[in-house]
């Protein structure tokens, strides 16, 4: 729809009362004069909860300055804003926001998604107190920028904070500038190409959870805070994972190169493990036992060699998928060769391949038995004097 000319026509408060709790505009061409109409929405929806812009386009340059008898100083009840794939032709021209500030003070929820977002105003953000998950995917974002944007008072009392698919560079910059957000317990800096991880790192105090999926790492160090509950290191460069993270209840390293599972005594409280898509060829019954609360681990699509060891593991554990919730499924045999393809659960290897030990010993007692029998018969048939007298 094309709001661009959009006037609205004044009505008595007392006649609407809208129980309206989502607006949603999608495909919309807005301007800043429509926008300040729409504005005056918010007199005839005190339940509004929720405002959406998906795909939309905003002809101007963020003048949102109506007149002082028609200002709508605040959103009423909205608490969630999102904004995906806003357009804004003459972006380079645009304002900082400050006719909005006073509206978004209350709101607690901003997703401002693809839309060429690079910097949010230190004062715009000093200004968001009530904001507490902030999502600013697959835009602009710079370290340099960031340090503007979490300015010293910015968003006091933000807890999740999303800068996915970014530029960030550097993991320990990026750390350091955060440190003003006291509250900040989750953070998504996943999709950006990072450079190496340093050995050590300064986070915010409250983290628990962090997302580097994605970020090109080659190893992990004691960048990493200590105090993560949960950490997704999927789709990186990987080959193992040393580090102890005394608190760490879920861990993500699915799409690495690791070729056998982590240390248990890294992870003493581990509930969730995800490590599918790795080199894992196998994992035995001493393993998963050795992670004393481990609830879930999926580790399919893997290169599993059937070996008898995990066959009869596999055999001997009938509740398997209460554990392995990818079971049966997503475990196939890659090795040996007349197996692969196979699934794990339904091998069976052949007698030869599982008990060659037992087998060859067979074979010598009862070769052991032959030799025994035909000494006997020679003593008690006296073969060796007729072989004398056939010499």
């Amino acid at each position: 729809i094309n709001v661009a000319n959009f006037r609205f026509s004044e009505l008595s408060a007392e006649e609407i009362n809208s129980p309206m709790k989502k607006l949603a505009f999608r495909n919309a061409d807005l301007t800043d004069e429509s926008f300040n109409e729409l504005l005056k929405l918010l007199r005839y929806t005190p339940e509004l909860l929720q405002a959406e812009f998906d795909d939309c386009a905003l002809d101007g340059v963020g003048d949102f300055q109506p007149s002082e008898s028609d200002i709508v100083r605040e959103l009423g009840k909205v608490e969630t804003l999102i904004i995906r794939r806003l357009h804004i032709p003459r972006f380079y021209s645009f304002n900082d926001l400050r006719s909005v500030y006073s509206l978004l003070e209350k709101v607690k929820r901003i997703t401002v998604e693809n839309s060429k977002v690079f910097l949010v105003p230190c004062e715009f953000s000093q200004r968001l107190r009530s904001l507490e998950f902030l999502d600013l995917s697959e835009n602009l974002m710079v370290e340099e920028y960031l340090r503007n944007s979490a300015c010293e008072g910015a968003w006091p009392s933000l807890q999740t904070l999303i800068l996915s698919q970014n530029y960030l560079k550097s993991i320990e910059r990026t750390g350091e500038i955060l440190l003003t957000l006291k509250n900040l317990t989750d953070l998504d800096i996943s999709r950006n190409s990072f450079r190496p991880m340093p050995d050590t790192c300064r986070w915010p105090p409250k983290m628990r959870f962090l997302n580097l999926s994605s970020t090109g790492i080659w190893a992990v160090k004691m960048c990493i805070p200590q105090t993560l509950e949960v950490l997704d290191v999927s789709n990186n460069n990987l080959d193992s994972f040393s580090l102890f993270l005394p608190r760490l209840r879920e861990l993500y390293i699915s799409r690495n190169k690791l070729k056998t599972l982590p240390d248990s005594s890294l992870f003493p409280v581990l509930l969730v493990m995800k490590i599918r898509e790795n080199a894992l060829s196998t994992f035995s019954k001493d393993q998963l036992g050795s992670f004393p609360k481990l609830e879930t681990l999926e580790a399919g699509d893997n290169h599993f060699v059937c070996s008898c060891e995990l066959l009869s593991f596999t055999l001997g554990q009938p509740a398997l998928s209460q554990v392995l919730p990818d079971w049966p499924d997503s475990y196939l045999c890659n090795s040996p060769p007349r197996l692969r393809g196979q699934r794990v659960q339904e091998a069976r290897p052949s007698v030869l391949e599982c008990h060659q030990a037992l087998l060859v010993s067979g074979v010598c007692c009862a070769l052991l038995l032959l030799i025994l029998l035909i000494a006997g018969l020679c003593h008690h048939f006296h073969g060796l004097w007729y072989l004398r007298m056939m010499w």
